[in-house]
């Protein structure tokens, strides 16, 4: 590609940028500025080598005064990391806010670039919360019902002790107990990552808080349901599974067929 070059930045850059676009940005330092000059002749040579796009003036102008990195590469994690180390509050606070983070925040929204974050990215972290919920009371239920099952069976007999042994190795390989993530933890979630976008907005790293603005389904919890033969039957004419949880146990397990709905789910059948 053919290059002009910018007089005033000495920053060689392709013709396809816009040289009117090129010239708006130059013109967003004062004469009597040199290193905001230095900074937008930087960010244009960026620009140039990344071959990316040119940022908008009036944002460019918005960074520029506001003393900010003139193209946003901030992630959420990284503004979190720095926001969490700045925080000054008691420590049962601060290990709150550490658990909303490292735990919820980090690992659903974290690689977003903090200029880019917005509503529908956070309803579809919560969204993912919600389904992880679903899958935990599924898996929670499967092994309620296993260990109750097992319970029924006498440990006296050669033949009671083998299937025991059985049932155990089948409860095994299911996953622990686990708690939900539940309707006061998704509000403090959510009330902690609003906290931290406040201060964004009062640094003027951001203009707009998603998290003000996004909704959080009502809460409801499904109650499990045993797999029967007749369930099945009634989810193969209809496809329709009679409850969100639904279980079987080691005396009705899953079968091979991936058609099945004991299947649908690694773990339970969903």
């Amino acid at each position: 590609m053919r290059e002009s070059f910018c007089v005033q930045s000495h920053v060689p850059l392709p013709r396809c940028l816009g040289l009117g676009h090129v010239r708006a940005l130059l013109g967003l330092a004062d004469s009597d500025d040199p290193d905001g000059t230095e900074l937008i002749a930087k960010m244009l040579a960026e620009v140039s080598r990344e071959r990316s796009t040119l940022p908008e003036v009036e944002e460019t102008r918005r960074r520029l005064n506001a003393g900010q990195d003139l193209i946003g590469s901030l992630t959420v994690a990284e503004w979190l990391d720095r926001w969490l180390a700045g925080k000054r509050i008691r420590k049962s606070g601060l290990n709150r806010y550490e658990t909303d983070i490292h735990m919820h925040l980090k690992p659903r929204i974290g690689s977003r670039r903090l200029d880019r974050l917005r509503v529908s990215h956070l309803s579809e972290m919560f969204t993912d919360i919600r389904d992880a919920n679903a899958r935990i009371l599924e898996d929670n239920a499967q092994r309620r019902a296993a260990l109750d099952e097992m319970a029924t069976v006498p440990w006296k007999g050669v033949e009671n002790r083998a299937r025991r042994k059985a049932m155990k190795a089948a409860i095994d390989e299911m996953p622990p107990f686990r708690r939900i993530t539940g309707p006061s933890t998704r509000q403090h979630v959510k009330a902690t990552l609003r906290a931290s976008l406040n201060d964004t907005i009062g640094q003027q790293i951001i203009t707009f808080n998603p998290a003000a603005h996004v909704e959080i389904d009502p809460v409801y919890k499904p109650k499990a349901l045993v797999w029967t033969d007749e369930r099945v039957t009634k989810w193969e004419q209809t496809g329709e599974k009679p409850s969100p949880v639904m279980v079987w146990t080691p005396s009705k397990p899953a079968p091979s067929s991936t058609s099945s709905p004991r299947t649908g789910c690694t773990r339970c059948g969903t």
